[in-house]
């Protein structure tokens, strides 16, 4: 027995260490990128078979890039159609570019400069004689200028045609025809907003709180929300700059902020046959400065019959306006199921892949078919409700810093590794993404990384799946937000499911400040720990001869059948944190017995691991936890993410020990011996930061849209000093204290500053 455990110790089979060297050429990397192509969505039903066997098109232009592009190209392959992708100058390497049969260059960073260049875009299309457009979300996805001028040249436009875009598209006139057309709508100004005093005056007669919206606006761009007259006109201000940045139209509205609702959308499918379909509903509440982070369909609150008649104004609105294509009607509902049309976005929705999950359909495939003047399939037209089955999340995973109030985050993907994508009979997790390993988030665009989800037969299998996924998934080099998004689907406010759109607001009132463990998970990534570091010393130390380990471990072969190893302390949260005497016993199972040094009682937990996969210095290991039971069949899987110390990883550079992320917790963990542990209090504190309180600094990179003081001028706390725009988001900088401004060192409008570099110096 004895001889078993030490072989299996030193193979590796119950602490896998052997180093991998992974060398990755280019040729190989576009290999890769291509045969993943398919592998990262999910089956859906064969819609093309509804349509016949003649193709809609043989070649599309995408006028999009990232994600939606990708997403766009998946599913012309599956029906033959070649694809053109176009690109700037940030974007010469992007995914999109390598996945299409053509790519073109069509402008610089900017998007004014490219993406939303429409004549460059035309010319492209005649070029490579691409018989239709489309756009996917945002950029001109909702310009029916763009639509008229397509049309007139001949070529299809895979949305809706320009009057309906029009009508829906402006905030302010798509409510006057949701009237009419019996939906229920929110109270406020039906008119144009001229400037702040004008803003305040209706404010005061809608009834606070209001929210200051763009009418052109979208994806939580152009929008604030406001309690006094003050937040009204600096809301006014910003939201208007915002919207102007964003869609070229800073025309504004005021409508009553509807307080704690849930934010649903009904998912439609129109052709120009006058056939509308409705999907079952999205709810879209977990929500950052009314951006979506994380949503679900169906949803938890909604009734069947409230779904219906949502679904029934949704298609009456549609038909009011002679919709065709997809598009999403957003409504705002409470705990009585009372519901507001809230607006209608007329084109593919960002968050539509849960929908294709829990219905089957190729939302995108339909678009196409019904641009080139298809009638839906009569199997969904006799329905008019589509069917759904099983639930389905999407988690959108941005570049950001969830611990610096979510600052946007910019830079290469160091390491890039996704959860492992699957569609079977128990789930399914699919990837929809525009990046890859050692690309690079820039800051021209919006931050999203990728759209994680997840679907399974019930709502909470679904969170089981999403929770591993977020475990599996690493990203290093620039900050990322899975930390937060494993934080939302641990709170038990979401695992409820009777959350609104304060979820954030109300359960993070003082920002995100790391993912907080149960007792037990603080046990089980200790013990992990431990195991970690132990493993990662015998492998630097080189491999053992059978003697040598005989010799360390002690005992003859037919001595006792558990290998006893030393004693270590496990210090969380940095050199000075808290420290956990460990004892690591290896038997049939690793034992981990962990001792709360600062505890009164000196009574071990336990913590057994049957298997410990992890290739030494590897960014991610899978643990096969005990149950309690002994019996390894019935082991729990969980996944621990190495970051690496200061000497082998500079992105994640401690000054001791290593990072480790365990379920959404990510600590600096430092695992000493018992001597080294009574020692640490003979090492002098680490140097203080550097004191930046007579500073404004940058804390994001990003455009210096305004400097809003000058030498001299004396401000007070909370005062706004300047606009920084990032990632196409405009964010207020304000004074920290009571100061008077002693020297302005970058106050030139239009200037790019890097994170941490001064704005201006007080007295």
């Amino acid at each position: 027995m004895r001889n078993s455990i030490i072989q299996r110790l030193r193979s590796g089979s119950l602490l896998q260490t052997i180093s991998k060297a992974k060398i990755s050429t280019r040729p190989k990397l576009v290999a890769s990128l291509q045969s993943n192509l398919l592998v990262r969505a999910s089956p859906f039903s064969t819609t093309s078979r509804d349509y016949g066997d003649e193709k809609p098109f043989d070649k599309i232009l995408i006028a999009n890039r990232g994600e939606i592009a990708c997403r766009i190209i998946r599913s012309c392959k599956k029906l033959g159609i070649k694809t053109v992708a176009i690109y700037s100058d940030a974007d010469a390497h992007s995914m999109h570019v390598r996945q299409a049969d053509e790519a073109y260059w069509v402008g610089g960073n900017l998007s004014a400069d490219s993406y939303l260049r429409t004549d460059r875009i035309l010319d492209i299309v005649k070029k490579t004689g691409a018989q239709a457009i489309h756009p996917g979300y945002g950029f001109l996805s909702e310009n029916g200028k763009f639509v008229d001028e397509v049309e007139a040249a001949g070529i299809a436009f895979i949305g809706p045609s320009s009057y309906p875009m029009h009508a829906m598209g402006d905030k302010i006139n798509s409510k006057l025809i949701a009237k009419e057309a019996n939906c229920f709508v929110i109270p406020g100004f039906e008119g144009e907003v001229t400037d702040e005093e004008h803003a305040a005056k209706l404010a005061n007669e809608v009834g606070y709180p209001v929210m200051i919206k763009a009418s052109a606006g979208g994806g939580g761009k152009g929008m604030r929300v406001a309690f006094n007259d003050d937040e009204v006109k600096e809301g006014f201000r910003v939201s208007k700059a915002e919207a102007l940045s964003s869609f070229g139209d800073d025309r504004m509205l005021i409508e009553r902020f509807i307080e704690d609702p849930h934010h649903i959308e009904i998912q439609v499918v129109a052709d120009s046959h006058g056939n509308v379909v409705a999907f079952p509903e999205r709810e879209c509440s977990v929500q950052r400065r009314n951006q979506k982070v994380v949503e679900e369909a169906p949803s938890c609150l909604i009734l069947p019959e409230t779904r219906k008649a949502m679904q029934d104004q949704a298609i009456a609105l549609c038909k009011a306006v002679g919709y065709r294509s997809a598009g999403t009607i957003e409504m705002l509902a409470d705990e009585k199921q009372n519901f507001y049309f809230l607006e209608m976005n007329t084109r593919l929705q960002v968050e539509h892949p849960i929908t294709e999950l829990i219905s089957g359909e190729d939302i995108v495939e339909h678009m196409i078919f019904v641009a080139a003047g298809r009638k839906l399939p009569e199997r969904l037209t006799s329905a008019k409700y589509v069917p759904f089955k099983g639930s389905a999340i999407e988690s959108r995973v941005y570049a950001e810093e969830p611990l610096r109030n979510f600052l946007p985050s910019i830079g290469p993907l160091i390491t890039y590794k996704e959860p492992k994508t699957f569609s079977n009979a128990n789930g399914t997790v699919r990837i929809d993404t525009g990046v890859f390993e050692g690309g690079t988030i820039s800051q021209y665009y919006d931050p999203m990384i990728a759209k994680l989800c997840t679907y399974a037969p019930t709502r909470e299998e679904s969170m089981k799946l999403m929770n591993s996924a977020l475990d599996q998934y690493v990203i290093k080099g620039l900050g990322n937000n899975i930390t937060f998004l494993r934080s939302v689907l641990k709170n038990d406010k979401f695992i409820s499911g009777n959350y609104s759109t304060k979820f954030i607001e109300e359960q993070y009132p003082d920002g995100f400040h790391g993912v907080e463990l149960t007792d037990n998970e603080r046990l089980e990534f200790i013990g992990i720990a431990a195991a970690i570091h132990n493993a990662n010393y015998e492998y630097r130390s080189k491999a053992l001869s059978q003697e040598q380990i005989m010799e360390q471990y002690g005992g003859e072969e037919d001595g006792p059948e558990r290998v006893h190893l030393d004693d270590c302390v496990v210090v969380t949260g940095g050199p000075k944190g808290k420290s956990y005497k460990v004892t690591l016993t290896v038997g049939d199972t690793l034992d981990a017995e962990i001792y709360d040094s600062e505890a009164l009682e000196n009574s071990p937990k336990v913590v057994k691991l049957f298997n410990m996969e992890w290739n030494s210095g590897d960014p991610l290991g899978r643990i096969f936890l005990d149950d309690g039971s002994g019996d390894i069949s019935k082991a729990r899987t969980e996944f621990v993410q190495y970051f690496g110390s200061s000497s082998k990883d500079t992105s994640t550079s401690i000054p001791e020990g290593y990072r480790l992320r365990y379920k959404g917790c990510e600590e600096n963990i430092i695992v000493r011996s018992e001597k080294e542990q009574k020692l640490d209090k003979y090492v002098l504190d680490p140097e203080p930061a550097a004191d930046l309180s007579k500073f404004l600094v940058c804390p994001m990179p990003g455009l210096l849209v305004s400097l809003d003081v000058k030498e001299g001028d004396t401000v007070e706390e909370g005062q706004q000093l300047a606009i920084i725009e990032a990632m196409k988001m405009q964010n207020i900088l304000r004074a920290s204290k009571n100061a008077t401004i002693k020297k302005v060192l970058r106050g030139n409008a239009g200037e790019n500053l890097k994170v941490d570099e001064i704005i201006l110096e007080y007295e």
